[in-house]
């Protein structure tokens, strides 16, 4: 089993790419005698990022000039990247394992999706109906394995009071009957109930809404860390996953998110929304 970024691997990453500076990345490895391919892993965050060895991270750090608490914060955070996540006994993809170590650690979410509940909000049956649908053929261990990973999400995250997620979905999301009409009717009832829940804001983007500031994106996450250096937009695609973390990508997700809150349905209307669609269903 591969090792999977972890929020403090990529903190790290982050951090001694700071560090760095303007500094020739070569002549930096050959100062601390590694080689340039290590250095390039260590400022990683992607699937190719490695953590320093110990003695090799402190000879960076000398190298570096870093003042003591510095030098003490990146020793704390090297031990804590090379722990083992919940997770990692499964056999995710690379990038879902970080995208769950950073929603782990996210102080709040922004999250828009065009045609599919967030995971998250997802009631189990809809979530098993939705992983047989775009992982067709993977075995039902497989399956069930990645339900259950999204359930210990929703666990883990909803547990904390302090956390804060403002979700944005088109109306597709509740009309396409996923999973069959039982399925969708827990699935909507299920949006109705934790739309009153204190730490989430809940919007519908209407048919009748027309063009929006979202028609090439079918959806995004934007992760709030307590650490603003370390928030990133996750964009999900089937043949590729991204995370961007310039603040020139925030900046502009954020605004596309803005415009949509401005386009979607506020709270009651949305809920109103959500009873009209339960009551077609028969709910």
């Amino acid at each position: 089993m591969s090792e999977r970024l972890t929020v403090a691997r990529w903190e790290l990453a982050k951090r001694l790419r700071s560090l760095r500076g303007d500094r020739g990345f070569n002549a930096v490895a050959k100062a601390v005698r590694v080689a340039p391919s290590s250095l390039a892993r260590w400022e990683s965050t992607g699937a190719n990022s490695s953590v320093p060895g110990l003695l090799a991270l402190e000879r960076l750090l000398e190298h570096y000039e870093a003042d003591q608490e510095t030098f003490n914060k990146l020793i704390a955070l090297r031990s804590h990247a090379r722990k083992a996540n919940w997770w990692q006994g499964y056999e995710l993809r690379e990038y879902y394992g970080t995208f769950i170590s950073l929603e782990e650690a996210a102080s709040s979410i922004a999250t828009y999706e065009s045609t599919l509940v967030p995971g998250l909000l997802q009631t189990e049956d809809y979530s098993r109906a939705v992983t047989k649908a775009i992982r067709l053929g993977e075995p039902a261990n497989v399956v069930e394995d990645l339900v259950k990973v999204r359930c210990e999400r929703q666990e883990k995250w909803w547990r904390n009071s302090d956390r804060r997620i403002w979700v944005i979905i088109g109306e597709t999301a509740v009309t396409q009957h996923t999973g069959g009409a039982e399925i969708m009717r827990a699935q909507i009832d299920h949006l109705r109930s934790i739309s009153h829940d204190p730490r989430i804001t809940l919007q519908v983007l209407p048919f009748d809404a027309g063009a929006h500031a979202a028609l090439e994106v079918a959806s995004f996450v934007i992760l709030h860390l307590p650490d603003d250096a370390l928030s990133t937009v996750f964009l999900e695609g089937a043949g590729n996953s991204i995370f961007l973390d310039e603040t020139t990508d925030l900046d502009r997700y954020e605004a596309i998110f803005n415009r949509l809150r401005a386009a979607a349905l506020d709270t009651e209307p949305t809920r109103e929304l959500l009873q009209r669609k339960l009551t077609e269903l028969g709910g």
